[in-house]
């Protein structure tokens, strides 16, 4: 079972140029409630990005990015699966994918395709498809 502890990102959609973080393992469980325009589907943009390179809502990549600083998206998600902790760094311009096992950097030899191919079969096992439909319940599916 994935166990997510944190997610944090800056220059998505119109989150600005520091760092916007919520801490996901206070708490047994975690509800997130707001306003429309507070930033829940932001949130979740965030973590697809993160794990598989693409927003949660039917966005191109290009989109994703702050309008205003037009650079330097970068999302970082981090969680365990049984005593093993992750950290997935992911951005667009510059373009980053790193992936960490125990803060241990995972050597990035093959293409970004392989990697990300890694990630979903080795680690999360599961496919982006897979994730947005058993992982996240959005309001809008």
């Amino acid at each position: 079972m994935i166990n997510f502890t944190k997610i944090r990102w800056k220059n998505l959609l119109s989150s600005g140029n520091t760092f916007t973080e919520i801490q996901l393992d206070e708490y047994q469980t975690t509800l997130v409630l707001g306003e429309n325009g507070a930033g829940k589907s932001t949130m979740l943009d965030a973590l697809c990005f993160g794990l598989y390179g693409r927003g949660f809502r039917n966005l191109k990549k290009e989109l994703l990015i702050n309008s205003v600083n037009e650079k330097n998206l970068e999302v970082e998600v981090e969680f365990y699966i049984g005593k093993k902790n992750y950290k997935v760094i992911r951005g667009i311009k510059p373009n980053i994918f790193q992936i960490y096992i125990d803060d241990v950097f995972v050597n990035q030899d093959a293409n970004v395709r392989d990697y990300q191919e890694q990630l979903e079969k080795h680690i999360l096992k599961m496919n982006y498809r897979s994730f947005t439909q058993v992982c996240i319940l959005g309001s809008a599916n």
